[in-house]
């Protein structure tokens, strides 16, 4: 009889979190550790093995229960040859074998998965995606990522790439990104660019009622941008209106490639609730075609934090 458990991690440059999941893709326990990326990566694995050990522990199990270990990872990243090519918030690692490393030192088959995808993944066995055979994620936060599941199966792409919908061009020739490109998806709709817009309409003259703390320096958020908006002021109502609009082009482009069931929306955005799932659908309706097909729904996750978790477990146990 194969082994009834699996792990998932989610690899993140402050926090290592696992979750031990059985095979109804339940998390029976949790670990969670601070990553110290900046102490390197030998430490950092280190850091992953004590992970696995813990959440054996608090579970009573042995390794002889667990079948395999997933791992969400920041990329750009490799599935296939196992490997991270380049992690922003990990320094220093560069092409680095994680899927080989973890395996040797932990003693366990290892699957290597972008964050994205393993959390894309969660939603569509466990989350919000449940009832579905496809759907796309974006994750709403410091950027736009995103993950493909199509016919019940992760779509990853020929190089292990697919799903970057952060990175679709969205306005031609328009803000520039840090990926190289301009007009980027997310460096309009992302939870960094509602603050950052406004915050850069403000210093061209702009009035709002946020002016005073940006010119002391304040560190604004979308939340900040929301609750302006909410009180009445003008330019913080347009910067959101202008973000859900923009998330519903992305929406409808999704649509006309993928045709997917539902498109779900998980990050620190989705803590505005209908105040962006709303205006996202109207957009939507109002701008996609007249051709009488059914558009995606449109969701939020439902498995907050454990999605990354509970996806890799996933996808381990098919490997």
């Amino acid at each position: 009889m194969p082994a009834a458990y699996t792990i998932g991690i989610d690899l993140g440059g402050t926090n290592l979190r696992g979750g031990l999941c059985d095979d109804e893709h339940v998390v029976r326990t949790h670990a969670a550790i601070d990553t110290e990326a900046e102490r390197g990566f030998e430490h950092v694995l280190a850091r992953m093995v004590t992970l696995v050990e813990a959440l054996l522990q608090n579970a009573a199990l042995t390794k002889a229960d667990v079948r395999a270990i997933g791992i969400g990872a920041p990329g750009p990243l490799s599935h296939t040859e196992g490997i991270i090519f380049d992690a922003p918030n990990l320094p220093g690692w560069r092409n680095i074998p994680l899927r080989q490393r973890l395996a040797e030192a932990a003693g366990l088959p290892v699957v290597l998965e972008n964050d994205a995808n393993a959390a894309a993944y969660g939603e569509f066995v466990a989350g919000a995606g449940r009832a579905v055979r496809s759907l796309v994620l974006l994750t709403l936060g410091t950027g736009i990522g995103g993950g493909i599941v199509l016919d019940g199966q992760l779509w990853r792409g020929c190089d292990d790439s697919a799903g970057e919908m952060g990175h679709t061009i969205i306005v031609p020739e328009g803000r520039p990104c840090p990926c190289g490109q301009a007009g980027c998806l997310e460096r309009y709709a992302s939870a960094n660019a509602v603050a950052e817009r406004l915050v850069e309409a403000v210093r061209a003259g702009e009035p709002s009622s946020l002016r005073e703390e940006i010119e002391a320096g304040a560190g604004l958020d979308a939340r900040d941008v929301l609750r302006a908006a909410e009180r009445g002021d003008t330019l913080a109502a347009r910067v959101w209106d202008q973000t859900c609009y923009y998330l519903a082009l992305g929406c409808i482009n999704l649509e006309r490639l993928l045709s997917p069931e539902l498109i779900v929306f998980s990050g620190g955005l989705i803590n505005a609730g209908e105040h962006l799932l709303t205006p996202v659908r109207q957009y939507i309706n109002k701008l996609r075609w007249h051709i009488p097909t059914q558009p995606p729904r449109i969701a939020l996750a439902e498995l907050s934090g454990d999605a990354g978790i509970i996806g890799a477990a996933a996808l381990a146990r098919l490997s």
